[in-house]
């Protein structure tokens, strides 16, 4: 039997992107989808989460993808993501592949973005402790600001790839958006929320949302009205699942260091705008 197997590394942002390619690979194909979830045997920095979102999940036991996760000579069935741009191929494929890669772009599923939507919806959790805050979201023209410090500030090999979006980059964001909607309300979420007040201009009123969980996190930001977003993958897929039909979304013009020699070109959508950074 065929099968469709990715391969699942990283937060939850980069497991969200990873899904939804398989899955468009899934759907157009016919064939059924499995997740190999054995990189977390080893690797310890961020846990699988998956699990939290609507998603019927199949996971592939190792005898069931160790063949596909190998170069054939007569037929291809490993497909890395090698240049992190969108490979149009990948969407062709119609037999057993294991996909192995980040595929961080929309262009793999933003066809079929309701289904995703559906999918990437949380299970039930309990967020009564901040339902005050996702009120206030959800009845202002509110516009979420996502800071990503921790590990861009203080892990080695993050920041050999990513820069930390900079005090210019949230003043620019946030001055330019204020010229096109009216009496915004700000709210703040960030993994240091007190190390995120040095980052942002002065002048404005700031809700800050110290929730309980990255699900409140994300869940929160996709109700706002817009979204200011961080160069994450966690930031990106907040804004991304705000179904609100005329949001706009502010993202850093680079999404990695430039020493990181890492192509960007697909990863912020073109309805998204873009504020330049010091980058």
């Amino acid at each position: 039997m065929d099968k469709i197997v990715v391969n699942l590394i990283g937060g939850v942002g980069n497991q969200l992107f990873q899904y939804a390619c398989a899955y468009a690979v899934s759907k157009a194909s016919g064939i059924d989808l499995f997740v190999d979830l054995s990189s977390y045997d080893e690797y310890k920095v961020r846990n699988f989460e998956l699990d939290k979102f609507n998603i019927q999940l199949k996971v592939a036991n190792p005898d069931e993808f160790q063949d596909l996760n190998k170069k054939h000579f007569f037929r291809k069935t490993l497909y890395k993501d090698k240049k992190k741009t969108f490979n149009p191929e990948i969407l062709k494929i119609r037999h057993s592949a294991y996909l192995k890669g980040f595929w961080q772009s929309e262009k793999y599923f933003a066809h079929i973005r309701s289904e995703i939507l559906e999918l990437f919806s949380f299970k039930s959790f309990d967020f009564l402790a901040n339902k005050d805050i996702l009120n206030k979201i959800k009845n202002t023209n509110s516009v979420c600001i996502n800071l990503r410090l921790g590990d861009y500030v203080n892990n080695d090999t993050f920041r050999k790839i990513y820069f930390l979006c900079d005090k210019s980059y949230y003043s620019d964001a946030i001055s330019s958006i204020s010229k096109m909607i009216d009496n915004p309300t700000f709210f703040v979420f960030s993994d240091d929320i007190i190390a995120s007040k040095e980052y942002l201009p002065q002048g404005y009123e700031y809700n800050f949302a110290d929730t309980a969980n990255w699900q409140e996190d994300m869940y929160f930001m996709s109700q706002a009205k817009h979204n200011i977003v961080a160069n994450s993958s966690f930031s990106w897929w907040s804004a991304w699942l705000n179904r609100n039909p005329n949001k706009i979304v502010l993202a850093p013009s680079s999404w990695y260091r430039k020493g990181a020699k890492i192509n960007d070109k697909d990863v912020i959508p073109q309805d998204w705008i873009k504020i330049k950074t010091s980058n």
